[in-house]
């Protein structure tokens, strides 16, 4: 025998079952549902409501500010190194280039065994002289026979001397003016050629008279 409700129960049931009848039919009207939104994670604003975050793009990474450091894959170029310049070469003395036309004229020429280059108040500017030969008594010879040659060429009308030659039992003394600040004094062998000497003389004579400016 079924058991009898009482009244109260009857009419909750009836409630309840209407509230579910209502609710079915408002969804069935489009009431808006509410839905959670949810946080992007490259975003601080919220998803809109339905929207999908799958296979979405990234936001592009800002640019560097100018004057950035260089990342240490970039490659750059050496530095070129400046080409070196060579160093000027020392400028010889004037004595040691007097020194080297005495020596090429005594190299030219065979016949030549002494040299000196004497100034014209009798001192040795640059010589080439044999073992055993006093310079000063050559550059005092040499300036006495120049003064002497001078005189004498000017006495008996002959004009400005150009050179002196003095012939001995055993060679020659040969005097070649070097320009207007020296005399350049030769002794030559016995055998020697005359000519070839006094063309040599005169060519290293030039090369001092330009040395010596």
């Amino acid at each position: 025998m079924p058991l009898a409700m009482s009244d109260e129960r009857i009419d909750k049931y009836l409630l309840d079952d209407v509230d579910d009848e209502l609710l079915e039919e408002a969804g069935d009207e489009g009431v808006p549902t509410i839905v959670v939104p949810e946080v992007s994670p490259y975003a601080h604003e919220p998803v809109p409501a339905g929207a999908s975050t799958a296979g979405a793009n990234p936001p592009a990474p800002a640019p560097e500010p100018a004057g950035a450091a260089v990342s240490e894959e970039t490659s750059v170029p050496a530095p070129v190194p400046s080409p070196e310049v060579a160093p000027a070469p020392a400028t010889r003395s004037r004595e040691a280039r007097l020194a080297e036309a005495l020596d090429r004229l005594m190299e030219e020429s065979v016949d030549v065994e002494a040299s000196a280059l004497v100034s014209l108040d009798g001192f040795i500017i640059a010589s080439a002289l044999p073992e055993g030969m006093q310079e000063d008594r050559v550059g005092a010879m040499s300036a006495a026979i120049l003064a002497l040659g001078e005189r004498a060429a000017a006495e008996l009308g002959r004009g400005q001397l150009t050179q002196v030659f003095i012939e001995g039992a055993e060679g020659y003394v040969l005097l070649v003016a070097a320009g207007g600040r020296a005399v350049l004094t030769v002794l030559a062998r016995r055998e020697a050629k005359l000519g070839l000497v006094l063309y040599d003389m005169r060519s290293a004579a030039d090369t001092i008279a330009e040395i010596l400016g």
